[in-house]
């Protein structure tokens, strides 16, 4: 979170590139809120899915940093008539992130990251997870300054069969940009920043498969803004975003997100 003696600002709703120093464990806990509704027929569908996704960082060298992600999940339905509410442990996620690139110079730094990692499929298979142990891996782009940080990535996750159910692959690309709002005047006392922050999210989603045949309501392109806040000092960051949707094109009768509300702490030991 530091380079060059500058505290940066970071990505809230994906990962940056910025280091995780050798020894150092970063330790991060995000409040998610999705709720998806609409009416199909004439029949009410709402879901609301409630996570507390805990994010554990190490830095093993000054270059290679590993992670584990471990989500507890409420899933709330509400199908007309039919209700139902599952609470559980969802499916857990470890990946490692590689610098390739770095560029440092005083207050500017610039980082690119690939990562690879697998989803776990430590939930219960059909209410907080799917069954399947799941690839992905990606590159990571972050430009640092004083008075603003940039951040993108492209990802691929490549989705397994668990039971007769494939989900299917996804490709995304996200970018943030944040601008510090607070202090107009950096000096030697300067303790913490505040940042606006504009996310972009974009995600092709490919066709789930049912035993052998396609799923007609899965897949197609999803895009959000995600505007937020985030005041960052040298060793925690706290931060909310709201991710509204902005294309929502879901073959058949996929059911499509009306918000995501994001919040966040995160701390470097």
């Amino acid at each position: 979170m530091a380079a060059s003696g500058t505290a940066f600002a970071a990505p809230i709703t994906f990962n940056t590139a910025l280091p995780v120093s050798k020894g150092e464990v970063l330790l991060r806990q995000q409040f998610i809120v999705t709720n998806l509704s609409d009416r199909l027929n004439g029949m009410k569908r709402d879901v609301t899915v409630r996570a507390g996704v805990s994010v554990l960082g190490y830095g093993v060298t000054p270059k290679l940093a590993l992670f584990g992600v471990a989500p507890l999940v409420n899933i709330d339905r509400e199908i007309g008539p039919m209700n139902s509410n599952f609470t559980g442990l969802g499916d857990a996620t470890i990946f490692a992130r590689y610098e390739i690139y770095r560029n440092d110079r005083p207050g500017k730094t610039i980082r690119i990251a690939p990562f690879v990692g697998a989803t776990l499929p430590t939930g219960r298979t059909g209410k907080t997870g799917d069954g399947s142990v799941d690839g992905f891996a990606g590159l990571i782009f972050t430009a640092a300054s004083t008075n603003w940080n940039f951040d993108s990535q492209i990802k691929y996750v490549a989705n397994t069969r668990a039971n007769g159910f494939a989900r299917g692959d996804t490709v995304s690309a996200d970018a943030s940009l944040q601008y510090r709002l607070l202090p107009n005047t950096l000096t030697a006392s300067t303790k913490g920043f505040l940042y606006g922050v504009l996310e972009a999210n974009f995600t092709q989603l490919q066709r789930d498969w049912l035993g052998s045949n396609i799923n007609p309501n899965s897949g197609g392109t999803q895009v959000f803004l995600s505007p937020g806040l985030q005041y960052a000092t040298r060793r925690w960051i706290a931060e909310t975003a709201l991710k509204i949707p902005v294309v929502n094109e879901l073959h058949g009768t996929a059911l499509e997100p009306d918000y995501s509300l994001v919040t966040s702490l995160r701390f470097n030991f």
